[in-house]
């Protein structure tokens, strides 16, 4: 039982570190039952026959090496009565707990303060549905991580032969004994790192699944050889500064003629410039990708509460898929349970229909050409969205994108330019500084608060004409809250943080006119679907450059300027008289109850 096992490590927690718990449980569950166990420990030499019993099992010479490994370093930290200690209570959690199961618990214990990243199982039942895996089939993982995802996915399908390699070891030991205590017989692990050098040659498979794993960097040297790879010639070297596209390239190419691959992400890597945009490039013009399904934050908590996707890849798209990605957006099916995020019941099913009808559902997928995609962008909630939305100003909204797209417009880019703004460090604050930078906390109902403006005392390293406002420039946040305001000052010492982008009209298109429209709800809701990021949201500056403008005269656009403006000030003026009114009522209230001379208004 799962609160005997946290008794027992509870007991040692002050001799072994969670890692050396999780090694020496390793050590007793991968004997797998309670008899030998007993055996073991009423031997006269407890650990000669410990060693022999883990010789003898079926284990690869790795993973033999590495569990002796483990054993002699804690012969030498720990007594051999405390040994044998330990190994009875483990034989006796065996005699009511299967091994597999123990194991696992066993790892969610002493892996718990932090949580560990792999696919939930529902996840994998979406992959598994995906795939319909038969028996005698192949299954290969890139990245198998502890395996889970693999005996989550196979289950009773014991007769399919699993190959897998990870540059983790431990995580590779982990992987090989859950496998062989869940009855895969047909198993070949091995160390080594998929980018760089994969362990299997020419042999090809059925299906590829990896276990989520995010944000690796390549060393220098794996860069140069990835550089002369023939298998990145095609799709392209990966980014240095984020590979995971470079896992997905080199699994596909270990798929046979008509395989199948799932592979996760974060957002980002789906939406990168540079090398990861190639690379998507390539995937969608190969069209070997059937389906993108994004997932919110919290699905891996407590490890990280980042966002992710799945991409479900086919090299055999039936005719109906073929030059198409459908698209699905897990968020409206999804809740929170207990600080982690999971799909509901019905959720989970919805997006199993999907999959297997290829259907579009209003808010939640898409199918898309794959010529209509944008940049070659594969997050899903750039296409699948709600079109409704609660704003401030408007209440709830519900947008016609469908319409927006018939009126006349042009991008942004023509009518005006953008600037980014600097990212000054706080040990260049200072009060009497040669600048002042405008930052959001310094924007107040659409209005610059220049009075509260923050100094800096910035250098002739810093090219301050790149950042410096002038008169009529409109100012975007594009981290955190939406923000949009016009420079009105005549101040020449003020410039941009790197919070905003700068938008500097030419002569076609009135400031007081663009600020308006970005304030308009369909450019609000435009604004909130364009947000990336999974802690702190940011506003692409590349979208922000496309953003559609309606082409109107300059007369007509001032015209509109000037009657809004006239009503603004008509109805502020009214306000406040209503405002004077309230106050007076009140204040005559106070006189009819006499207490008008206990207090005096200033």
């Amino acid at each position: 039982m799962k609160k005997d096992l946290i008794n027992l490590l509870d007991r040692h927690r002050g001799m072994l570190s969670p890692q050396q718990q999780l090694q020496i449980g390793s050590l007793m569950v991968s004997v797998g039952d309670s008899k030998t166990l007993r055996q073991i420990a009423s031997s006269i030499n407890v650990v000669k026959q410990l060693e022999a019993t883990l010789e003898s099992l079926s284990y690869s010479q790795f993973t033999k090496e590495r569990l002796q490994r483990d054993l002699y370093q804690f012969k030498s930290s720990i007594s051999v009565s405390e040994l044998v200690d330990m190994i009875l209570d483990y034989a006796k959690l065996l005699e009511v707990t299967a091994p597999l199961t123990l194991f696992d618990e066993l790892i969610e214990l002493t892996e718990e303060k932090y949580g560990s990243v792999k696919a939930t199982h529902q996840q994998t039942e979406i992959v598994k549905h995906f795939f319909n895996i038969q028996e005698h089939e192949t299954v290969f993982s890139g990245r198998i991580g502890k395996g889970f995802e693999v005996t989550d996915l196979l289950q009773n399908k014991t007769l399919t032969s699993i190959y897998g390699q990870d540059f983790a070891v431990e995580d590779l030991v982990i992987a090989e004994i859950r496998l062989y205590l869940a009855g895969f017989t047909n198993v070949q692990l091995k160390q080594a790192n998929i980018l760089t050098a994969p362990a299997f040659g020419s042999r090809y498979f059925n299906y590829i699944y990896d276990t989520p794993r995010f944000g690796y960097k390549p060393m220098s040297e794996e860069m140069d050889q990835l550089k002369h790879d023939p298998r990145f010639s095609y799709y392209g070297v990966p980014s240095r500064m984020n590979a995971d596209l470079g896992f997905m390239v080199a699994g596909i190419q270990t798929l046979n003629e008509k395989g199948k691959g799932a592979f996760f992400f974060t957002t980002g890597a789906l939406s990168r410039s540079g090398a990861d945009e190639k690379i998507r490039e390539r995937l969608v013009t190969n069209d070997v990708i059937e389906a993108v399904i994004e997932f919110p934050g919290g699905f891996y908590a407590p490890a990280t509460g980042i966002s992710s996707v799945l991409v479900l890849v086919n090299k055999a798209k039936m005719n109906h898929a073929q030059d198409q990605i459908l698209f699905i957006n897990a968020t409206a099916l999804s809740e929170n349970v207990r600080k982690k995020t999971m799909l509901t019941v019905e959720g989970l099913k919805e997006i199993l229909s999907i999959l297997s009808e290829r259907r579009e559902v209003k808010g939640i997928s898409k199918i898309l050409g794959t010529n209509e995609l944008h940049d070659y962008e594969l997050v899903p909630s750039r296409y699948v969205f709600e079109n409704e939305m609660d704003l401030d100003m408007y209440g709830t909204v519900e947008v016609d994108l469908h319409a927006f797209e018939t009126l006349n417009t042009v991008p942004l880019h023509k009518v005006a330019t953008t600037f980014r703004g600097y990212n000054a460090l706080p040990k260049d604050e200072s009060p009497n500084g040669n600048v002042a930078m405008l930052k959001i906390s310094d924007i107040i109902d659409g209005v610059i608060q220049e009075h509260s403006l923050t100094r800096y005392d910035l250098g002739g390293r810093v090219k301050i004409e790149s950042y410096r406002l002038q008169h009529g420039d409109i100012v975007l946040s594009i981290r955190g809250q939406l923000k949009v305001a016009i420079f009105e000052s005549k101040r020449e010492d003020v410039l941009l943080s790197q919070n905003f982008i700068g938008i500097r009209c030419n002569k076609d298109i009135d400031p007081a006119f663009l600020k308006l429209y970005l304030e308009s709800p369909t450019m609000q809701f435009i604004m909130h679907n364009k947000l990336t990021g999974s802690t702190v949201l940011n506003l692409p500056p590349k979208d922000i450059e496309e953003f559609r403008i309606p082409v109107l005269p300059l007369e007509q656009q001032q015209q509109i300027v000037a009657i809004y403006q006239k009503e603004q000030d008509e109805l502020k003026a009214e306000l406040e008289k209503i405002q004077s009114d309230l106050k007076k009522s009140k204040l005559k209230v106070f006189k009819q109850m006499g207490i008008e001379q206990t207090f005096n208004l200033k």
